[in-house]
């Protein structure tokens, strides 16, 4: 039943849901959106770095602040390795939604469309923990919006546990956020979610630490969920936890491997046999 309200709530939206969204240029630098119609491409290639949840117990007024992550900035090694071939740009976004509707705000979709209009070649969205189902939610709704590639990192497409916080924790104006990365509400959303275009590249990046069936934030099934495998989307594994999968150098080398290469849907055997290897299934 839930499934239903939540596509209900997707068809009754304007298609530019307003929400603060702050997307620019990261190196080179370009300030915003707005000064993209004069910028001139110094790469073919694009990518968009999009960052997951920002807590904000102490300051919950922050929430309805668009603020950048400390790994999108030009001297982290992700963003080095990747500038080595793409334009490095970022989007961030006021977290005062369910993550499943920022994609809908008018600056995001513009600053993709921009992207268009400036004529690359390629257009790869990169997205951490709920920024990965932020950029998947993205393509499933706007399929022919010119992005060419999503890579999804430590992604909870079936929630996490984490976000269970007793209610005096959570900041009201950021509840609605926290809840929709919740199991019970993102198992819901993944029930009504149209499958992924057969044109766009897709893979996971599945984080883990050793003995561990998660990357002590989002567990393995949820980075790697069933109805993605089913469409075989590929998974690449790294050995990190979750708050390093950005910051890591090989993880910055990972991810800037699957930028830049192709990225081909498994067969039904390339995908039994990771699951063997990923879930230990015999």
């Amino acid at each position: 039943m839930q499934s239903l309200v939540i596509l209900a709530g997707f068809l009754s939206l304007t298609p530019a849901q307003e929400l603060a969204v702050t997307f620019w240029g990261i190196t080179p630098a370009v300030k915003d959106r707005a000064a993209l119609v004069e910028f001139k491409p110094t790469h073919k290639k694009a990518v968009v770095l999009v960052h997951g949840l920002l807590p904000r117990p102490l300051h919950p007024e922050l929430a309805e602040v668009p603020e950048p992550h400390n790994w999108q900035k030009p001297t982290v090694e992700v963003v080095k390795i990747l500038a080595q071939e793409f334009d490095v740009f970022g989007m961030s976004y006021a977290q005062t939604l369910p993550v499943d509707l920022v994609p809908l705000s008018k600056e995001f979709r513009e600053g993709i469309a921009t992207l268009k209009k400036l004529g690359y070649t390629q257009i790869v969205l990169v997205g951490h923990s709920a920024g990965g189902v932020l950029v998947r939610r993205f393509v499933e709704l706007f399929p022919d919006a010119g992005v060419t590639k999503i890579i999804m990192v430590g992604t909870p497409h079936l929630g996490s546990g984490w976000t269970n916080f007793p209610a005096r924790f959570i900041p009201k104006q950021q509840s609605r956020f926290i809840e929709s990365l919740s199991e019970s509400y993102r198992i819901e959303a993944t029930k009504c979610a149209p499958p992924l275009s057969e044109k766009l590249e897709a893979c996971c990046v599945v984080c883990k630490l050793p003995r561990l069936k998660s990357d002590t934030i989002v567990g393995l099934r949820s980075q790697w969920p069933e109805d993605l495998q089913n469409q075989g989307i590929p998974v690449i594994l790294a050995q990190c936890n979750h708050f390093e999968a950005m910051t890591s150098l090989e993880i910055a080398k990972t991810i800037a491997e699957a930028a830049k290469n192709r990225v081909v849907r498994w067969n039904k055997d390339d995908t039994d046999r990771a699951r063997k290897v990923l879930f230990g299934e015999k």
